[in-house]
């Protein structure tokens, strides 16, 4: 055995991986993120730092693109691993082996760099970038989108000077990022000043995963309290868990998802209040992320009554801060509740009523509320708003109704 196959087969065993979610590919998002922590792997925080590259759910056509702008400019050796919807956890499990398997096939990665030699590198479809839409809401689509950085130009700042304008896109293949959301951004600086919402759909539509046992009791079904507060609750642990990731802190993030995945569980551990309960202690007596966190994406009932604003940023009024802590508020009193046999009653799920489409708002305010922040604040923001896209799919609403 040479020395290429042996650095091959040792850097194989334990993959940095970037997962990409389709809108409608939570559920599988879910447990691919469950299966690697039980193999102790690694997360990428971008395409170019990772091995594996797993699509979760079915793209729609615009993000398909992007997925493949993305996979091209993967780094090899290199391995790509598809599953969809409906994926079980063996399914998982069998195509993270699969890609273990073919990042050790010296031949076969040989194979793939000369053929990316000979295609010579990607660009996209046209000779202006392409376009994505958003399958029929007008209202969040129409928009360019440029694959890469188009040339700066000028124009008056906020301040009345003259610097350099940038259009970047934002999404919809980022890490922590809510699924199939793309914001053009107008950059002056690290300045946002302006701000155009699109959405880049699955293939597969469906029933929003947060939102299905609400949507199931609707519909006749007969769903009990304590599995829709362990959906509420591990909801709004997934949205804790990225915000505190993309605030830089990565070991709260990865707990967050522990506590996530523990209450997605049948039957939900008797110690998981306890053990939220200090996690939560610890978050919010952080002193930095109250430094990082305070002061930024503030949104105060005026604001929230004029853009239709419901559930958790409507009840907890305030900045990027004040969601998270809402979040945590929330789930403390979720898993209370997650031994409840009563049946289910009402429609407020995690992101608010799920007939009233509480995501759809959330995009809409955007482009105001982002507006003039700095460009790590403008992340920070999104991530505590957390919108989800699933909830804009047609067969979502035909099914509620």
């Amino acid at each position: 055995m040479g020395v290429r196959t042996r650095l091959l087969r040792f850097a194989a065993g334990r993959p940095p991986v970037f997962v990409a979610a389709a809108p409608g590919g939570t559920r599988t998002r879910l447990l691919v993120e469950s299966e690697l922590r039980r193999r102790n792997g690694r997360t990428a925080a971008s395409p170019a730092a990772a091995s594996v590259l797993v699509v979760c759910g079915r793209p729609g056509a615009a993000l398909a693109e992007a997925v493949d702008a993305v996979w091209d400019a993967m780094p090899g050796p290199r391995a790509l691993v598809r599953l969809d919807e409906a994926a079980s956890r063996a399914e998982v499990d069998a195509g993270i082996d699969r890609a273990v398997r073919e990042l050790s096939d010296v031949a076969a990665q040989q194979a793939d760099a000369a053929e990316r030699r000979e295609r010579g590198p990607w660009s996209p479809s046209g000779m202006d970038g392409h376009t994505a839409q958003s399958g029929g809401h007008a209202d969040h689509s129409g928009h360019e989108h440029h694959t890469g950085l188009a040339m700066a130009g000028r124009a008056d700042d906020r301040d009345g000077l003259k610097l350099d304008v940038l259009h970047v896109p934002l999404g919809p293949v980022l890490k922590d990022w809510p699924a199939g959301l793309v914001l053009g951004l107008t950059l002056q600086g690290d300045v946002v000043q302006a701000v155009e919402v699109d959405v880049a759909e699955g293939a597969a539509g469906g029933v929003p995963y947060w939102d299905e046992p609400w949507l199931r009791a609707a519909a006749g079904e007969r769903v009990t309290v304590g599995e829709a507060e362990r959906r509420r609750a591990a909801g709004h642990l997934d949205s804790a868990g990225r915000l505190l990731a993309v605030a830089g802190w990565e070991g709260a993030a990865e707990e967050a998802r522990l506590l996530r995945d523990l209450a997605l569980a049948g039957e939900a551990p008797a110690e998981l209040p306890a053990r939220f309960a200090r996690f939560a202690r610890r978050v919010k007596g952080s002193r930095t992320l109250r430094w990082m966190l305070g002061g930024i994406g503030r949104i105060d009932q005026g604001f929230a009554g004029r853009h239709g604003l419901t559930g958790p940023p409507a009840r907890h009024p305030g900045d990027v801060l004040a969601r998270l802590h809402g979040w945590l508020d929330g789930t403390g009193e979720a898993l209370v509740r997650t031994g409840d046999p009563a049946p289910l009653r009402g429609t407020d799920g995690p992101r608010g009523p799920v007939g009233a489409m509480p995501s759809r708002a959330v995009l809409a305010l955007l482009p105001e509320l982002l507006g003039g922040a700095e460009l790590a604040a403008a992340r920070l923001t999104v991530a505590s708003l957390d919108p989800d896209v699933e909830q804009l799919t047609e067969t979502a609403w035909t099914a509620h109704e």
